[in-house]
């Protein structure tokens, strides 16, 4: 059985936005995993992450695995259907976490 030839040709830009306009529902975003060796580290990064949110007014969608102990955070601004400064300045805040 063959399999079909994948397409791995990287979309940017305006033709990723464009091709986003004809994909119903479907949005831009980035996502990163923290992972964290002892529970005092999620709960100390979870407040980081709660005082980003009210700093910033930016509400990332976020997955807490507790098999992993890791914590997921995804961020888009939904509006604009993209990634946009409000979410690379979230990302950078969240990143300073210690």
């Amino acid at each position: 059985m063959a399999f079909p030839v994948e397409d791995k040709t990287p979309v940017a830009g305006g033709e990723l936005q464009e091709a986003l306009g004809a994909l119903d529902g479907w949005v831009i975003s980035i996502t990163k995993r923290f992972r964290f060796e002892k529970w005092s580290d999620i709960t100390r990064f979870m407040q980081h992450l709660a005082e980003t949110i009210v700093a910033t007014n930016h509400h990332p969608d976020v997955i807490v695995d507790t098999g992993s102990k890791s914590i997921i955070v995804t961020v888009t601004t939904h509006s604009e259907r993209t990634v946009t400064k409000a979410d690379l300045e979230f990302a950078k805040r969240l990143n300073e976490f210690q």
